[in-house]
This record gives structure tokens, sequence and C-alpha cells, in this order.
């Protein structure tokens, strides 16, 4: 009787000892599928924000052009309306120097 106690007793640590290392295993695969999943996350978050920065940039660089060719839109129009304006200014101005010349003569 006592033998086959120390037989089962014998089987059972047997039995536990294959279910640690079972579980020991188990877990170091675990792990190691963990850490390339984590790998894996890693490298496509990085992928998705440089897709990102990539996509503000040419979002930003198309703006920048667009109000680059607003304000020389409107600076060639300044130049325009200048040169429209400018013989009148520079009469006018001429004019009143003269007024003001003959008022002191």
């Amino acid at each position: 009787m006592l033998a086959l106690m120390d037989s089962t007793d014998a089987d059972r640590e047997r039995i536990i000892a294959q279910a640690r290392r079972d579980a020991e295993q188990i877990t170091a695969h675990a792990r190691a599928e963990a850490a390339v999943i984590a790998a894996d996350a890693g490298r496509r978050a990085g992928a998705a924000r440089e897709e990102e920065a990539r996509q503000v940039m040419a979002i930003t660089r198309a703006e920048a052009a667009r109000v680059m060719a607003e304000a020389t839109q409107q600076a060639a129009r300044t130049r325009q309306l200048a040169g429209q304006r400018m013989p009148a200014l520079v009469s006018r101005a001429v004019d009143t120097i003269r007024q003001l010349w003959s008022e002191d003569s």
C-alpha cells in the first residue's frame, strides 16, 4: 500500500513538474509573440506618424503656395494702381509746390 502511495506521489510530482515546464514554455512563447506584436505595432505607428507628417507638410506647402500667389497678385494690383494714380499725384504735388512758390514770390 505504501509503495502504491509512493508511486502515486512520484507520478503527481512528475505531472506537476511537467505542467510547470509546459507553463514556462507557453509563457515564454506568449512573451516572444507579444514582443513581436508590440514591435510590429511600433513600426506601424511610426509609419502612420510619418505618413501623417507628409500629408500635413503637403497641405502646408499647398496653402503657402496659394497665399504666396494671392500676395503676388495683390502686389501686382497695387503696382498697377500706383502706376495709374502716380501721374495725378505728381501733378497735384507740382501744382501745390508752384502755388506755394508763387505765394512766396
